[in-house]
């Protein structure tokens, strides 16, 4: 099985890139192939997979086997070389809600302790599970209001690998789930936390975030 370069890793900016098609398969009935190299994010952690198109064949799902990144097409594609396209609107969304998340979770631990248990990415708002009793009003307007301040700070927003026997040389937030290399995600002197997904670079780049209850 071929192991897929994840571009996004080194360009979280990069929205089209070439490739070469180094392995053909069917998934449920449909076309897809594994690429050497690839900008496509595929669905993990809270976050949904990218949309867009190699060679103009509408890309319909992107998942992760064991490395390889296998793109579900609408139909086969033809030759070893591909051009693709990202969906940017729809990546540059999930990028923001989901480096929002990263803050906003830590506003969380920081104001009321509160622990984020489960994380879901939609197409409208990101939902949050807190490990708290209760809330009032008031803690979720201080939680929200440090949340904007990160925001409004433009803080940096950068990405690390770090060896797991030197992981606890980092102040996250939970455990890192994997072991080997570790991706961390770092807001700037606010929050560290073991994450694969793609993020804005810098936090001004999310916009305001609201609190709901």
């Amino acid at each position: 099985m071929s192991e897929t370069k994840r571009l996004f890793f080194e360009d979280v900016g990069l929205g089209e890139f070439s490739g070469r098609v180094v392995e053909r398969r069917t998934v449920e009935g449909k076309p897809a192939v594994v690429l050497d190299q690839t900008a496509f994010y595929a669905e993990s952690g809270g976050q949904p997979w990218d949309l867009g198109t190699l060679n103009g064949i509408p890309v319909l799902q992107v998942l992760d086997d064991e490395g390889a990144i296998v793109h579900v097409l609408e139909r086969d594609v033809d030759g070893e070389s591909v051009l693709g396209k990202i969906d940017w609107a729809r990546r540059l969304d999930h990028m923001q809600q989901h480096t929002g998340q990263h803050v906003l979770s830590q506003a969380f631990i920081e104001i009321v302790n509160g622990e984020t248990r489960s994380f879901h990415l939609g197409a409208d708002v990101s939902t949050l599970e807190i490990g708290i009793g209760q809330i009032n009003e008031e803690m979720l307007d201080r939680i929200e209001r440090r949340a904007n301040e990160i925001v409004f700070e433009n803080r940096v927003v950068k990405t690390t690998f770090i060896p797991s026997e030197r992981i606890s040389e980092v102040p996250l937030r939970r455990p890192p789930k994997v072991e080997g290399l570790v991706r961390v995600v770092e807001v700037e002197a606010f929050d560290y936390s073991a994450c694969g997904g793609t993020h804005v670079r810098r936090t001004g780049e999310i916009g305001l975030i609201k609190v709901i209850a």
